[in-house]
């Protein structure tokens, strides 16, 4: 079967009965920002925070709008990395958090709001505790992209999270990584990358090369927690 193209985004779309008191919530409740809206009367705006977008659309009618939230269901979820400054900014914009922070088996800290149509949303904090954490940089056209890799262990297995601090991209998925004795491997599918290293002679560095699509650059990872 031929590869999927990538998926760059997923935006998801509200319909709401008052556009502007939607634009007015997302906005100044929840930090979203630099709205356009479309239509003469306006019926359509999209708005983003961090690069990510939400659609608010207005409803024909009144049987248009639809929200899980009465029905205690997630309309939205979104992951955030401090979740205790989320809510102290929350709390100070005059927003209700209906419930939480509560810790979730699944290694999620979470909090829910409620928007004016009755749309629920989730906010949420990934608090899992890698068993090693290993930091470096790419130098890419004179750009530095902070890496941080998160591996964590269980029973001889090995699963892995990537951040990728200066491009505001977090918990990128790692599809397979290895350790021997002297060598890191791993590979990520979506965006086509892959590093390979061996370990130094103190035990603390994987000076190696990060390649994707087609391209290679030299990347040290370096030892944060055991």
């Amino acid at each position: 079967m031929k590869a999927r193209p990538r998926v760059r985004s997923i935006t998801p779309l509200l319909v709401v009965a008052d556009l502007q008191r939607a634009i007015d919530f997302y906005c100044n409740k929840l930090g979203f920002a630099e709205p356009r809206v479309h239509g003469e009367p306006p019926c359509f705006a999209m708005i983003n925070r961090n690069g990510f977008e939400l659609m608010l659309s207005l409803a024909g009618d009144a049987e248009s709008i639809r929200p899980n939230g009465p029905n205690g269901v997630w309309d939205m979820y979104i992951c955030v990395d401090h979740i205790a400054d989320e809510i102290e900014a929350i709390t100070a914009a005059g927003a209700t958090i209906e419930s939480g922070p509560r810790d979730m088996p699944y290694q999620m800290r979470e909090i829910e709001i409620v928007d004016p149509e009755g749309y629920r949303i989730c906010l949420a904090e990934d608090i899992s505790s890698p068993d090693e954490i290993w930091n470096g940089a790419l130098q890419i056209a004179g750009k530095t992209l902070r890496i941080v890799l998160k591996v964590s262990r269980n029973d001889g297995e090995y699963t892995a999270k990537l951040d990728s601090l200066d491009q505001n991209a977090y918990g990128l998925a790692i599809d397979s990584i290895s350790f021997d004795d002297d060598s890191l491997l791993f590979s990520m599918n979506a965006i086509g990358a892959s590093f390979k290293g061996r370990l130094d002679q103190d035990r603390k560095e994987y000076p190696g090369e990060w390649t994707q699509r087609g391209q290679a650059w030299p990347l040290t990872l370096r030892r944060e927690k055991d």
